[in-house]
């Protein structure tokens, strides 16, 4: 549906910045070649008034995130590390204590959650949960629904020492609400850690496979910080790392909390500044880079075609199906893609209509080519594939920059 306000400031100055088309629903996967995944454009704003870059339409979440959504955090190594070294994070920077209550919003399979210690009550709170129920054994309380402060209120529960909300802030039609929310049900002492693919990332590593209809924001961190304060709340510490192509990580407190400011929030605001992220020159430059590195992509894979060679996809990743789709890559370019997730076998790809096959069987059929999807994977992949690799087996990465192992 088309959206002609700011998510965040509700201005309707809003200014056209480039267009990725119109692209079939990332997260969704066809049970047969003959079915048809809706497609929307996926068509990027700015906010003239606050700056911040969105998609000038939003989408039904319970379709988006229905019964086909298929991604999982406990699949992948890189991913389940990452989780337990949040908690680990989280666990140094506040004063927790036996029976004090942690909450983790869009839980997916409650990795997350497991790495607490067992005197610590965990809560998760996702649409996912039902399907995923079996992960949630050692899960104190779940709530199968997306984040809503009431559905929290009903446990009946104390305020929460450690929020966690990972790769989600950037799906909310009103983060001001969540926000709002989260502040209400915080600790006093308590911190908010909040972690998403934020726009200099973007930009600086070529991600624009994150671009998708599930992300409906494009946050820089002078948003965010701007939008927590409006809420009454502090950003007191900032972190990049390299999860998911690049992300940052916002330490957030109640305005009055005992914590202090970091000079890391300073530093990531002057570094925004200095690379004029939110400038519209900026990000049309990104958007050339973005044509560029498909067509060196396309030209690679044509070659390699034309040599009767054969290239399978690695890992049948929502953000793989937006590169495959604006790279116009189909089944002619890519003869299947091999996945782990048991319940992706035989769907095929949204708009491109690839087959998915087990990993184990695309290693069977000796590929000479692998297209890697999830490329920001890379060293567990690489680590994962040496007997491959010894085998001829090529790799190729295409972002940040076209790499083949």
């Amino acid at each position: 549906m088309q959206n002609n306000i700011c998510n965040n400031c509700k201005s309707k100055n809003l200014k056209k910045v480039f267009s990725l088309g119109k692209l079939s629903f990332s997260g969704r996967f066809g049970k047969t070649l003959k079915e048809n995944i809706p497609k929307d454009n996926l068509n990027l704003v700015i906010c003239n008034s606050c700056k911040l870059v969105q998609l000038d339409r939003y989408f039904d979440p319970r379709y988006l995130y229905g019964k086909g959504y298929g991604y999982r955090t406990g699949i992948n190594k890189t991913m389940t590390s990452h989780v337990k070294k949040t908690v680990q994070t989280a666990i140094k920077s506040v004063n927790i204590k036996s029976g004090d209550y942690v909450l983790d919003i869009a839980s997916n399979d409650g990795t997350l959650l497991s790495f607490y210690p067992k005197n610590i009550k965990t809560v998760g709170i996702d649409p996912l949960i039902n399907k995923y129920k079996n992960y949630y054994k050692q899960i104190d309380y779940k709530v199968s629904s997306f984040f809503q402060k009431n559905k929290i209120l009903k446990l009946k529960l104390k305020k929460f020492k450690i929020i966690t909300a990972l790769s989600v802030f950037y799906d909310l039609r009103n983060p001001n609400d969540f926000l709002k929310d989260v502040k209400e049900i915080l600790d006093d002492n308590g911190i908010f850690i909040l972690e998403h693919a934020d726009l200099y990332s973007i930009i600086k590593n070529n991600v624009f496979d994150t671009i998708c209809h599930e992300h409906l924001s494009y946050f820089s961190s002078k948003v965010i910080v701007e939008m927590v304060k409006k809420n009454n709340l502090r950003v007191f510490k900032h972190e990049f790392n390299d999860i998911n192509g690049g992300s940052s990580r916002y330490f957030i407190v109640h305005e009055k909390s005992k914590y202090k400011t970091q000079s890391s929030v300073k530093r990531v605001l002057s570094l925004e500044s200095k690379n004029k992220i939110e400038k519209i020159e900026t990000l049309q430059i990104f958007f050339k880079k973005i044509l560029s590195i498909c067509n060196e992509l396309s030209k690679l894979i044509k070659k390699i075609k034309q040599k009767k060679q054969s290239i399978h996809g690695y890992g049948a990743s929502t953000k793989g199906n937006i590169l495959l789709q604006f790279c116009r890559l189909g089944k002619k370019e890519i003869d299947f893609i091999a996945d782990r997730n048991p319940l992706k076998f035989n769907l095929y790809t949204p708009g491109t209509k690839i087959k998915i096959i087990s990993e184990n069987k695309s290693r069977k059929i000796q590929p000479n080519y692998y297209l890697v999807l999830p490329w920001h994977f890379k060293n567990e992949i690489l680590v994962r594939e040496k007997k491959a690799l010894k085998n001829k087996v090529k790799f190729i990465f295409p972002l940040p920059k076209l790499k083949i192992f």
